[in-house]
């Protein structure tokens, strides 16, 4: 009988070691799945904004006649590039 007691008792130690990492738990998944709706909507809204000014300056600037219309283009292009292009989602991990 207390050999059996003995070997429960231990077995519940090493359960409890095994169980916890000594570090609080993370809520990172959880602020990555709520978040992505949240995320989506503002990277939308930033991208339509973006388009919006991109694209009339993009059009004035080909009737000019600067020489630097091809470097601000690039420009325009890359602008719209960071804010529209990438992951729409909040990585879970």
């Amino acid at each position: 009988m207390r050999r059996a007691a003995c070997l429960g008792v231990l077995g519940l130690l090493l359960g409890g070691c095994a169980g916890s990492s000594g570090e609080p738990p993370s809520g990172r998944p959880a602020v990555g799945i709520i978040g992505t709706p949240f995320y989506a909507l503002f990277k939308g809204v930033a991208c339509v904004a973006t388009v919006t000014v991109a694209a009339p300056a993009a059009a004035a600037m080909q009737l000019t006649d600067r020489r630097d219309k091809e470097e601000v283009r690039q420009s325009l292009d890359d602008g719209v590039g960071r804010n529209c292009g990438g992951a729409w989602s909040l990585p879970a991990s």
